[in-house]
């Protein structure tokens, strides 16, 4: 276990080699460490995926094949297609049963859709969320506790609503794998279930690491839609022309949206999403020192510390991105994927000069914990957003002259991800004048 000594680290140049010494420092020994604590496994789950006597037989850990024979190579650019396809299909059920002039709270609305999308998607159609609706509010009732519930004290009376949670989601996903019914679940479910059991986890400890899996599969994903849609809907000239682009560059007919149109060809989209992450995602990636290491030929890290990229310093850095690093720019990311320092008023200049190193950007993280999940997370915020600026307007609801966007960040919190807004934003869903009778599709 660490020995409670933590290595801060805000600088680009030094986190590029923090990220080059993976061999040392190690991601997967805190996914080993820290997953009892997050999901509440039992002792023997967890010595199993500890695997203390794997270095001695000269293999891999359990955990470290999944992530690297299984995860990566099933969430790659190229091998999403047949998930993309799945969550597309119910996005596209998705805009097109909206009731006309919805009354609603966004966040809710989005995050929600998302979690229904995903559980298809991943688990398929007899997934614990389908066979029991109301789970998905018990997971996020348990995701919003998950900092209290991962302290471990007492969990019964300290995390309650968390402790309560879990233990019915965990059970949704017991019966799930019981009745068998991961046999129509994605093949990357398939196959990581089947390292659970091979190693001997037990059924309920299985359970309860699926319920890890939708954590990561589900979750800032879904807070990242709602805060795009926020970044562009409540700036009127902005709107009007990523939804400009979007008809332009974005259709392959009046009513079909093609995600791969969208990430090629839609640079204004693109950037604003890489810019609402820099701001809601600072991800802290963070690693265990397996031995002393020296980074960088100056800095020694102990063993059994921890090391941490912050991403929230790096991306709140003036001297890196701008005058305007607090601030939403939505071109921050338009001539370059890394994004650019921006001048003094705000514009953003398109000079290799300005062009920030590539490691200060952290919201998948970086190096070999790079996230896995980053390319279906695209897919599925630039897809949906698209749809929903193409198709709908988003007005006061009821009762309210205006829709009240721009909510503060809830920072009172721990954030393991991406920020939630502090409160939820109302509005009215009614069709764009025109479309009324517009039917959408969307397709990868």
């Amino acid at each position: 276990m660490a020995n409670g000594r933590m290595y801060i680290v805000s600088d680009p140049l030094l986190a590029s080699q923090v990220q080059r010494a993976s061999a040392t420092l190690s991601f997967e020994e805190l996914i080993v460490q820290a997953t009892g604590r997050l999901v509440g496994i039992s002792k023997e789950a967890a010595e199993i995926l500890k695997d203390p006597n794997c270095k001695e037989e000269g293999r891999d850990r359990m955990v470290t094949e999944v992530i690297q024979k299984v995860i990566h190579p099933l969430l790659g650019p190229q091998a999403i297609a047949s998930l993309a396809s799945v969550q597309l299909q119910h996005f596209t059920e998705f805009v097109n049963s909206i009731p006309e002039g919805l009354d609603t709270e966004l966040f809710h609305l989005l995050t929600r859709e998302i979690s229904a999308a995903t559980a298809l998607t991943f688990y398929g159609p007899r997934n614990p969320f389908a066979e029991h609706p109301e789970l998905t509010e018990e997971f996020w009732k348990w995701e919003t506790d998950i900092v209290p519930y991962m302290m471990n004290i007492m969990r019964p009376l300290t995390a309650r609503k968390a402790y309560n949670a879990i233990n019915r989601v965990s059970a949704g996903f017991e019966e799930y794998l019981e009745k068998g019914r991961q046999a129509q679940a994605s093949e990357l479910i398939r196959r990581r279930q089947k390292a659970h059991q091979d190693v001997g986890i037990s059924i309920p400890d299985q359970a309860r690491l699926e319920v890890t899996m939708t954590l990561g599969i589900s979750v800032n994903a879904a807070i990242s839609i709602f805060w795009l849609v926020n970044n562009i809907c409540s700036r009127p000239a902005l709107l009007e022309e990523i939804r400009e682009e979007i008809r332009t560059k974005g259709l392959v007919s009046p009513n079909t949206i093609s995600f791969s149109a969208l990430r090629e060809s839609c640079p204004l989209l693109n950037s604003a999403l890489r810019e609402t992450l820099r701001l809601i995602a600072p991800l802290a990636t963070t690693r265990y020192v397996l031995k002393d290491t020296i980074v960088a030929d100056t800095y020694l890290l102990r063993k059994d510390c921890i090391v941490q990229i912050a991403g929230n310093l790096i991306h709140a850095d003036k001297q890196i991105w701008g005058p305007d690093a607090e601030s939403f720019n939505p071109r921050r990311f338009l001539y370059t994927m890394n994004g650019s320092k921006t001048l003094d008023d705000g514009t953003v200049p398109d000079s290799k000069v300005n062009q920030i190193h590539p490691v200060a950007f952290r919201a998948f993280g970086g190096g070999s914990s790079l996230c896995p999940g980053r390319h279906f997370a695209q897919m599925e915020i630039l897809s949906l957003t698209a749809a929903l600026l193409m198709g709908f307007e988003f007005a006061p609801p009821k009762g309210k002259a205006k829709v009240e966007w721009d909510p503060e960040f809830d920072d009172n919190k721990f954030v393991i991800g991406a920020f939630k807004p502090r409160r939820g934003v109302d509005v009215r869903v009614k069709r764009r004048e025109g479309m009324e009778n517009v039917k959408w599709a969307i397709q990868f």
